[in-house]
């Protein structure tokens, strides 16, 4: 097709609008933000650029429930049997050794992703990542060679924060999980979650760097959980500005950023009704955080 300038668009945008202002086709998203129904490349002196250049790792994770170990399992093979590349468990309860054996038998961990969250995990970090500790000596596989997260924002409650605490957690992840994430920030869908997630990500560094930690091996350690709304470029726009935002905290922390400094784990908003719907949903959820 031939190209049309956006003088071009705009005359025939006024003509179908019958005299009718676009402005009033402006979408009052939340606050102060307004959107355009009417964006052209005209409008930028030049075309956004990616903020690294490097290749990006994705990840197709399934969320499981474990009330029964034995029926959590069945559910893990049968979705990495499906495509799944990683698994994320939600616990209720703290669990013990023969939880995680039950729970991953069968799972060859060390070539997926494990992600491990829910009130269970909140109670005891440590214990979860003792239990596959010795899950992973059993199997004779080296704890440098698994990757994944926890769940766990102490930050999150009202109560008080042990810092100290958090400290050995991420010395101990530095030494034995190096490719985990042990702290998650959540990200709730609107302006106000970006600001209180960069706020929240902010106080971890600092309160960190406090008790010795450098701002390198804090941002190693932090995921930001993002949920996903299904205005697809609105979407595109609000990963892209936590990225520059977050980016600019570390910098402001005078952070080498030539090393993975965003580390998040999108989750589509849950919808009920029609299964072909929500499929249609998700997907174009997904391919927001993608792109």
């Amino acid at each position: 097709f031939p190209p049309v300038s956006k003088d071009e668009w705009l005359q025939q945008i006024a003509k179908d609008l019958k005299g009718k202002p676009l402005g009033e086709l402006d979408w009052q998203v939340d606050g102060d933000l307004r959107v355009s129904p009417f964006v052209h490349a005209d409008d930028f002196t030049e075309m956004p650029s990616p903020f690294s250049n490097e290749p990006k790792n994705w990840e197709i994770c399934e969320e499981i429930d474990v009330a029964d170990p034995v029926a959590a399992n069945r559910q893990a093979l049968e979705a990495l049997e499906g495509g799944a590349e990683g698994l994320r468990f939600v616990f209720e309860k703290m669990p013990d050794s023969t939880v995680f054996e039950q729970l991953l038998s069968g799972v060859h961990i060390d070539f997926i992703g494990l992600h491990f969250a829910g009130p269970g995990v909140a109670q005891n970090p440590g214990v979860v990542l003792g239990n596959l500790e010795r899950l992973a000596k059993h199997k004779s596989i080296p704890t440098e060679n698994l990757r994944g997260s926890l769940g766990f924002d102490p930050a999150a409650s009202a109560g008080i924060v042990d810092w100290r605490y958090l400290v050995s957690l991420v010395e101990f992840g530095k030494e034995k999980f190096p490719q985990f994430r042990l702290v998650t920030v959540a990200i709730s869908p609107s302006t106000e979650g970006l600001v209180e997630g960069v706020k929240k990500g902010n106080l971890y560094v600092e309160k960190l760097t406090e008790r010795g930690l450098s701002p390198a091996e804090v941002a190693s350690t932090l995921q930001f959980s993002i949920a996903l709304g299904k205005s697809y470029f609105l979407e595109i726009a609000r990963i892209r500005a936590f990225k520059l935002l977050w980016l600019n905290v570390l910098k402001a922390w005078g952070t080498p950023l030539n090393y993975p400094t965003v580390e998040a784990h999108f989750q589509p908003e849950a919808y009920s009704g029609e299964l072909y719907t929500n499929m249609i949903r998700a997907t174009t959820m997904a391919m927001s955080a993608v792109l």
